[in-house]
């Protein structure tokens, strides 16, 4: 049994790296589970004041803003089950939660520029989920970046190691590294 999770601001390719490394060990004929912390977001999310203009925002990049517990719960049950092999997850904020972090064998960080991030993040969010640039960009200014910097970006400290994917990443490296 192996537990990876994946963190790194957003844009920076978590769920495409994970996907890959899924994608990887099942080739060697291994069963994987994958979860995302973007499944457990909270039906009521926090609220944020933007330090840029006092207004409030929802907040998903918080470390609250996922139900970490549910998460959890749902990585030890299929830890336990013996269905699986490899479990993957992966998340924004997971490293911010000690039991999350704990559960895991390898955690891995994905690095990427600011503008290579805020540009995955609206060809990203335009397509899937209809916002417009205008409503993205502001977002992430007022926001996002904000919370990136006060939460996520500080812990990759916990990371075992950082996978740099400003212009893609070697999936068969990584997964090397994984297995030792």
């Amino acid at each position: 049994m192996l537990i990876v999770a994946v963190s790194g601001a957003s844009g920076s390719g978590k769920s495409t790296l994970t996907a890959a490394l899924a994608e990887r060990f099942r080739t060697d004929g291994r069963r994987v589970a994958v979860f995302a912390s973007d499944k457990y977001f909270k039906k009521e999310l926090p609220t944020m004041i933007s330090p840029s203009n006092g207004q409030e925002y929802p907040d998903w990049n918080h470390p609250t803003s996922f139900d970490a517990d549910a998460l959890l719960a749902d990585l030890i049950a299929a830890r336990d089950s013996g269905e699986y092999d490899v479990i993957l997850f992966e998340g924004v904020t997971i490293f911010c939660h000690p039991a999350l972090r704990h559960l895991a064998d390898t955690r891995i960080w994905v690095d990427a520029s600011i503008e290579t991030r805020i540009a995955r993040r609206i060809a990203r969010n335009v397509v899937t989920k209809g916002q417009t640039v205008d409503f993205i960009a502001d977002y992430y200014l007022r926001c996002a970046r904000y919370r990136e910097r006060e939460f996520s970006i500080p812990s990759r400290v916990y990371a075992d190691f950082t996978v740099d994917n400003e212009y893609g990443f070697d999936a068969e490296a990584v997964y090397r590294r994984v297995c030792g």
